[in-house]
């Protein structure tokens, strides 16, 4: 060994021996193994499927295109490292582009294989617990179908479904039925359209949580296969319809209590309010109100008032109305009339007697000004003994003049005489 080359196997020996002191570790020692994960909670939630697979010779090889799709039945996404142990493809290559998110139900045509149908006759997808298994038994995407079906998670009364057939590698069937059921028992059927579309209402279902299944049957003579589809939902009882109603109205009131009622009070419901004129106005005769009333489930009622100003004498009787806008429930009802009193007119006080003369002096509680002309003055009563000497008195100046003028009568005859 040449003198350089003992240099740079001594360099190198001691660059090692430094690493494994800095390491902390023993030189030369095995690496540990990465242990291979173990299927979770999570993934063990999820099912490789294989949709379809599509072979095409190519001269010398036939190269096969394989549809992949999965089931998740967990609430929540779930991720996977592909090639870690729990989505592998084997043999071969385990990470080939696998889908490494999830996400909750069933999803057709979630990603594309392609491979050599000689050299690679079989494979297994494995995904969490479950794998699945790819080769020549699997069906033809060119008579390969799938269903998506559209529920509402929850409902109450009518259940709206629509189930939408594909195939993986041409377009979508336009012929066949599609059948719902809810629970297993058959509950409507409906014809496939345009589009590979079927819709369908789901009636009289009871509350609590239910599966939908649809199932695709293909038209007669058609060399497609059926398909299926669940998903899940949840049958809410129907809330009662809610109506608006008012309280009624007295002269001196300051508000009046507007109530919304419902018969069936088993879910929650929310409706918008707000007040509108009528003969009454907003400002003088009441003040405008508007907003939301929630009523939480068992709520039969739920109430708001409304604010009444001191409106001035003399106003008419009137009304204002209270409507329901917006409401996450049936409405029977949805105004309610406020009907506001007549104000009298302010009624004078009661004058206190004044003095004598042409008007009387009102007192300070007199509706009218002191002396004023209009004002009632009542007759002041004398004492009697004062009444009868004014009584005699008044006898005597008639007798006397009377007397007078018979005398002055007889003295003028007298002297027509003479003449």
């Amino acid at each position: 060994m040449t003198p350089h080359a003992s240099l740079r196997l001594a360099c190198a020996l001691g660059a090692a021996l430094i690493a494994v002191a800095l390491a902390g570790v023993p030189a030369f020692a095995s690496p540990t193994p990465t242990p291979t994960p173990t299927p979770t909670a999570a993934s063990d939630a999820l099912t490789p499927l294989v949709d379809c697979v599509q072979d095409a010779p190519l001269g010398a090889v036939t190269s096969r295109t394989v549809v992949l799709g999965y089931r998740s039945s967990a609430s929540a996404p779930v991720t996977l490292t592909p090639g870690s142990g729990v989505d592998d493809l084997s043999p071969g290559a385990a990470d080939r582009g696998q889908p490494s998110t999830f996400q909750p139900g069933e999803h057709h045509g979630a990603w594309l294989l392609t491979v050599d149908a000689a050299a690679e006759p079989s494979l297994t997808w494995t995904l969490g617990g479950r794998t699945a298994t790819i080769d020549a038994s699997a069906p033809a995407c060119t008579d390969a179908t799938a269903i998506v079906l559209s529920a509402p998670a929850t409902a109450s009364g009518t259940v709206a479904v629509s189930a939408s057939v594909t195939r993986f590698l041409l377009g979508p069937p336009e012929a066949g039925t599609v059948a719902f059921a809810v629970d297993g028992v058959a509950s409507a059927t409906a014809p496939v359209g345009v589009g590979g579309v079927a819709r369908a209402d789901l009636t009289a279902l009871a509350a609590g949580a239910h599966t939908i299944t649809a199932t695709f049957t293909p038209a007669s003579g058609s060399t497609l296969r059926p398909a299926t589809a669940t998903a899940p939902v949840t049958i809410t009882a129907a809330s009662g319809a809610l109506a608006v109603a008012a309280d009624s109205v007295v002269t001196g009131s300051t508000s009046v209590t507007v109530h919304v009622t419902r018969t069936g009070a088993s879910t929650p419901a929310t409706v918008d309010f707000a007040t509108v004129d009528g003969t009454a106005h907003a400002g003088p005769d009441y003040v405008a109100a508007s907003g939301t009333l929630a009523l939480a489930a068992g709520q039969a009622t739920a109430t708001t008032t409304v604010s009444l100003p001191a409106r001035a004498p003399g106003s008419p009787a009137s009304v204002f109305f209270v409507v329901l806008q917006r409401a996450t429930a049936d409405v029977s009802g949805a105004v309610a009339m406020v009907s506001l009193p007549a104000v009298p007119v302010a009624a004078p006080a009661s004058v206190v007697a004044g003095g004598t003369g042409g008007g009387g002096a009102a007192s300070a509680a007199s509706a009218l000004p002191q002396g004023d002309p209009t004002a009632h003055t009542p007759v002041v009563s004398a004492p009697v003994g004062q009444d009868l000497l004014l009584l005699l008195g008044a006898g005597l100046i008639t007798i006397g003049g009377i007397a007078g003028v018979i005398g002055l009568v007889r003295s003028t005859r007298s002297r027509d005489g003479l003449l």
